[in-house]
């Protein structure tokens, strides 16, 4: 039975709840992972400016006790990180013939397949910060990749660097030592940062093994009886699309929240343009957005060849 018995001129307008409720089926098909790691945020403006300060040095407490003077709190400038959003628009054409026809499942397969593409656009954005976690081509404000063995401490400290790049194979040992060299972080004045890693981002080839180290209430891979140290510590998270099967990242999840930005500034939407709708109608998707990160301490990526 048609879905739509008025062949007026009119019929793109009865035709457009039905294309924006199956566009929207389709992007709900999936539930995304990005905003489960990203900060997400609204934005009114043309961008987004994050600025970032240095730590107090724990000296500063010292000073009362040491001079009778209240210490100050004196903050370094840190590295600013500018998120311009970028638009993604995109039309669905549908020919008046296709309802005159009876088409009616090309229609919504149309607007759902749209929908649905949208969503897989903004998750490959999103893990395309993790893609290309190791590039010299996606560079942080402070001028190095997300995990580069060459961080500077600070604007000010470019000549001491910091590393959270390494080639180990993910594995119970190198889980270990990974988790000792992040929480050896340092801020810009030298103090320990406070780093607790606690998820084990990975792509799906590797997701078995992460949980066996995870989870495993004995040392795993072995005949031992001793405990496994590191089970209960983290939180196994595949993501599939990380392209790179090899590649693994300790995340502290605390400090990703801080640090790892989405900033939509026109959320997802579709509506119909005007236009002569006489054979032919089109919707307008449309969305606005920008991400990127404005620290690197919440993350330790390993890229083994």
């Amino acid at each position: 039975m048609p879905i739509i018995s008025d062949r007026s001129g009119l019929w793109a307008d009865a035709l457009d709840p039905i294309v924006r409720k199956w566009f929207e089926q389709g992007f709900a098909r999936r539930t995304p992972l990005a905003p489960s790691i990203f900060n997400v945020q609204m934005s009114d403006r043309a961008y987004e400016e994050v600025s970032g300060i240095g730590a107090v040095g724990t000296d500063a407490w010292n000073v009362y006790s040491i001079s009778g003077a209240v210490g100050q709190a004196d903050f370094d400038q840190g590295y600013k990180r500018t998120y311009t959003h970028v638009e993604y628009p995109l039309e669905l054409q549908i020919e008046r013939k296709t309802i005159d026809d009876n088409k009616h499942r090309e229609v919504f397969d149309a607007a759902k397949r749209m929908g649905d593409s949208a969503a897989v656009k903004r998750e490959t954005d999103a893990a395309s910060v993790f893609v290309n976690a190791f590039s010299g081509s996606f560079l942080g404000a402070d001028g190095v990749a997300l995990c580069s063995n060459s961080h500077p401490f600070s604007p000010q400290k470019t000549a001491s660097t910091q590393d959270n790049n390494g080639t180990l194979s993910l594995t119970k040992v190198n889980v270990a030592t990974v988790r000792e060299a992040m929480m050896a972080y340092t801020d810009d004045v030298g103090e320990l940062v406070a780093v607790m890693p606690d998820t084990i981002l990975v792509p799906p080839e590797l997701e078995d093994e992460a949980m066996i180290i995870a989870g495993s209430l004995l040392q795993p891979g072995t005949a031992d009886n001793d405990l496994n140290p590191q089970r209960g510590r983290y939180n196994v998270v595949p993501w599939h699309y990380l392209t790179d099967s090899n590649a693994w990242f300790m995340i502290d999840s605390n400090l990703m929240n801080d640090s790892l930005d989405w900033f939509d500034r026109v959320p997802l939407g579709i509506v119909p343009k005007v236009e002569d709708k006489t054979i032919r109608a089109t919707w307008i998707a449309y969305m606005r957005y920008s991400y990127g990160w404005s620290d690197w301490r919440w993350i330790y990526g390993n890229n083994p060849s």
